[in-house]
């Protein structure tokens, strides 16, 4: 299972605001659904990443015994690829978030 988040800031060892206890790298992601993460970063693409890229994050459990989301970004996406999956994304959000506004609610005053 995968999610798709854009990068808002990156953290990396040699940045001369972070004071790190290994090479590993992280970033701030704003995720498809409005959510804020500090996820990990697969130390292929680190040197890479920059703001506003669109990742894929691994979001499989870390293993069958710890049902816990890895939260790793995996891939860039750039260009029309990044473009049009983070538009499918946010435009499925939207629709759910109109569909939950129009739907009829139940009435909670009933005794």
């Amino acid at each position: 299972m995968f999610h798709i988040g854009k990068i808002l800031h990156v953290y990396r060892a040699s940045d001369k605001d972070v004071i790190a206890s290994d090479s590993s790298v992280q970033a701030t992601v704003e995720m498809w659904d409005n959510h804020l993460l500090t996820i990990g970063v697969k130390s292929g693409i680190g040197a890479e990443l920059k703001q506003d890229d669109v990742v894929l994050i691994d979001y499989a459990p870390s293993s069958q015994n710890i049902p816990v989301p890895k939260q790793v970004a995996v891939k860039i996406l750039r260009g029309e690829t990044a473009k049009k999956t983070w538009g499918a994304y946010k435009e499925f959000w939207e629709k759910k978030k109109r569909d939950a506004e129009t739907a009829p609610q139940p009435y909670n005053n009933v005794r």
